[in-house]
């Protein structure tokens, strides 16, 4: 393990900040920023991932061992509690919200620094505006450039920019009442009271965001004062609040402007309605309107409806405005809400009475579905739809059992049984193979009342009442289309007009199994259902060739080597993003050759993240880690479902002669 000895080493103070401590250990040893002095420790620190030091235990007891520091150094950390509510750790294991706190060097008072040489951590408060100890306000930014200061700098006491000492910044006297306000906030803060802390988070955190929606300044002192007020005289609360909502009047409606109350109305209850109670009938337009977009549930906070409601109004029309045109109608402009408050206050708050679509009669009763029709005329589902695509058989479309199916009115269908048979039930009754039955009642002329052969074949019962299953087994010399035939004795149309299983099998590459499942998924139709083993139509078959190898689509193998990626990468990267469309016909995907020609185009210009790293041979994640560091900038691809960030090729190539990537062996 890599450690570094460093000839100055400072003691930690038991109320300082972790960031000061790691400045007054850099500075001195002559270390540009804490950052390269951990660096050079071997302790990987990026410029992005610096402020994560002041809440790892595990960083900053390798930092202690690698540097030699006290152990003292692990009371500093301000730890946080585990998810899914991350609060921070404070003084005597209190837990305290992460608004409360600003992770910065940038709020201090200049005579503690002088004095005592390092960073309170009681700055990191927001709420926390003055020094308690010198009475005197504390000092935000520079007072001399007045630029952020920075938390990884060179020193402690230095701006960076101007180079100003801190330790003279200029002292500002302070009010009485923001000293008290402040000390009360501390004392509390201080003792074991959970109440507080969270009654004072949700006062805080809505007064800020009050100022905030406003795009005023914020005053924190003025911030802390009204909570004072809020805790120990609510009537003084309600006044100034209700003179700050008549001075902000020009900026947004009373509604809009207590927006982040209203979200935390559980919290509130009934107490700022009372506040909003003058402005009732407050109907006049804001002259320095906020320009500002609302979520449709903020919106629904303003306006005091539901979010079902809002759907509603806005759907038929009760809630309307011109500019919803140009609006993408998940986030509404503060001129829309507004004007809805004040032009649309009655469509806001009546309630109507939504028209349902009307309840359609169950037919049961009078209808049959496929299910029953089937039963009846005892014959399977697939015979059944075919039968119900019988040009005379009135079809209709029915509710049965709530849901609209195909359906034959009952007298009908019970009728039709009583006239006539199907192939297969007559088969059955007279106990004789349903393959050839068929042809030997054509030897006696008994035909199908329908002869089309795409229609399941059935009998009128009066003709084949006599047939018995002797006369049937007596027939032996009949017309059939099955079996082996002497060569030359089958006509060359039947050949070009049918094809059979194993030969659409072996043009197609599949098992007769596969074809056979084509068959059912209506990709190929046969000749007669009833005729076993089925025949396919050879112009559907013709039909479905055609479609399968279509020139302008590539198969989903071919393409996978042309991209020279898996499956899974094809997925994620092309298909999902929408630059690549798969086309299914059966067992076969394919895809469009104009798309893929476009992402070709677009794989001769940009890496995907995979393609980087095996590039640079790193790891899966190296890539992603440059990108956070700020050494590579993504190109985002995709739709608004999905996107995935792509990488210039050249910029991936500096970055392996740079030195952020191990280049290939092979290349030697």
């Amino acid at each position: 393990m890599k450690k570094l000895t460093l000839s100055h080493t400072p003691i930690p103070f038991p109320d300082e900040f972790i960031a000061s401590f790691l400045l007054r250990a850099s500075y001195p040893n002559g270390y540009q920023s804490p950052q390269k002095m951990l660096n050079s420790a071997g302790i990987s620190v990026y410029k992005l991932s610096y402020n994560s030091i002041y809440t790892d235990e595990v960083k900053v007891r390798k930092i202690i061992e690698n540097l030699n520091f006290s152990d003292d150094l692990l009371k500093l950390v301000i730890r946080k509690t585990p998810p899914p509510l991350q609060y921070f750790i404070w003084n005597n294991d209190k837990k305290i919200q992460t608004q409360l706190l600003s992770f910065s060097l940038n709020k201090f008072c200049s005579i503690c620094l002088e004095n005592n040489g390092y960073w309170r951590k009681n700055w990191l408060l927001n709420p926390l505006t003055i020094c308690p100890e010198h009475k005197i306000n504390l000092t935000v930014n520079c007072p001399e450039c007045y630029k952020i200061l920075p938390i990884n700098r060179r020193s402690l006491f230095e701006c960076p920019t101007c180079k100003f000492d801190l330790r003279k910044s200029p002292i500002k006297s302070i009010k009485q009442d923001d000293n008290e306000t402040n000390l009360w906030f501390l004392e509390n803060l201080a003792i074991d009271d959970k109440d507080f802390i969270e009654v004072f988070f949700d006062i805080w955190t809505a007064l800020f965001e009050y100022f905030s929606n406003l795009d005023k300044g914020i005053d924190y002192s003025y911030i802390l004062r009204l909570c004072h007020d809020y805790f120990f005289n609510k009537d003084i609360f309600k006044e100034k609040f209700i003179k700050e909502i008549e001075n902000n009047l020009v900026y947004a409606h009373p509604r809009i402007q207590l927006l982040p109350f209203f979200r935390k109305k559980s919290k509130f209850g009934a107490f700022f309605e009372k506040i909003l109670s003058p402005f009732q009938e407050y109907n006049s337009r804001s002259s320095k309107l906020i320009d500002r977009k609302f979520s449709k549930k903020d919106t629904t906070y303003i306006l005091n409806v539901s979010f079902i409601a809002l759907h509603k109004r806005l759907r038929i029309g009760i809630l309307y405005h011109d500019d919803l045109m140009q609006n993408d109608k998940a986030y509404f402009t503060t001129k829309i809400i507004e004007d809805w408050l004040i032009n649309d206050k009655n469509s806001i708050n009546k309630s109507y009475t939504y028209n349902k679509p009307p309840v359609f009669l169950d037919d049961s009763n009078d209808f049959f579905g496929v299910i029953e029709i089937s039963q009846i005329l005892c014959i399977n589902k697939f015979l059944t739809h075919k039968f119900l695509k019988i040009p005379n058989i009135p079809v209709t479309k029915k509710f049965i059992n709530r849901h609209k199916k195909f359906c034959l009115n009952k007298k009908f269908v019970l009728d039709f049984n009583e006239k006539y048979i199907f192939l297969a039930p007559l088969a059955k009754k007279l106990n004789v193979s349903v393959v050839t039955l068929k042809d030997k009642l054509g030897s006696l002329s008994i035909n199908p009342v329908m002869q089309n052969s795409l229609y399941p074949a059935y009998y009128c019962r009066d003709d084949v009442e006599h047939i018995s299953k002797y006369i049937i087994e007596n027939i032996t010399v009949y017309e059939h289309n099955f079996g082996r035939r002497k060569e030359g004795t089958c006509a060359k149309s039947k050949k070009q007009e049918f094809l059979s299983l194993n030969e659409a099998a072996l043009v197609l590459n599949i098992s007769s199994e596969q074809v056979s499942q084509l068959i059912d998924h209506n990709w190929l139709i046969i000749d007669d259902p009833e005729i076993c083993p089925p025949v396919i139509l050879r112009r559907s078959f013709d039909k479905f060739l055609q479609r399968k190898n279509d020139p302008t689509f590539i198969e989903l193998d071919e393409v996978l080597k042309v991209l020279n990626c898996t499956f899974n990468e094809l997925q994620n990267n092309w298909i999902r993003t929408g630059f690549l469309t798969v086309r299914r016909i059966a067992y076969w995907r394919s895809i469009p050759q104009k798309q893929l020609k476009y992402v070709t185009e677009v794989q001769k210009e940009f890496f995907t993240a995979s393609e980087a790293n095996n590039f640079l041979n790193m790891h899966p994640a190296h890539i992603m880690n440059l990108v956070t560091r700020g050494l590579i900038k993504p190109h985002l691809f995709g739709n608004h479902n999905y996107s995935i960030r792509l990488f210039k090729k050249t910029d991936v190539e500096k970055l392996l002669q740079a030195g952020y990537g191990k280049k290939d062996i092979k290349e030697f």
